[in-house]
């Protein structure tokens, strides 16, 4: 079940897809509003580049410990 997790992109990514599809299908069916679809989108991007930027920086400080 991992590999095909890692496969289809990541935990991650398949949460920030997940995501921006829900809200897109709220935005459709006039749940919500283009400014609240807006700041989702936002919000869902600058999350899902945090995680990327903090799992790098974990994993180079975790392969300078090792060597």
């Amino acid at each position: 079940m991992r590999d095909h997790i890692e496969d289809l992109g990541g935990r991650r990514f398949l949460l920030s897809f997940a995501s921006l599809w829900v809200c897109s299908a709220l935005l459709m069916g006039s749940y919500i509003s283009d400014a609240i679809y807006r700041d989702i989108v936002i919000a869902t991007v600058a999350a899902y580049i945090t995680g990327n930027t903090v799992q790098r920086v974990a994993t180079s400080k975790a392969g300078k410990v090792s060597e």
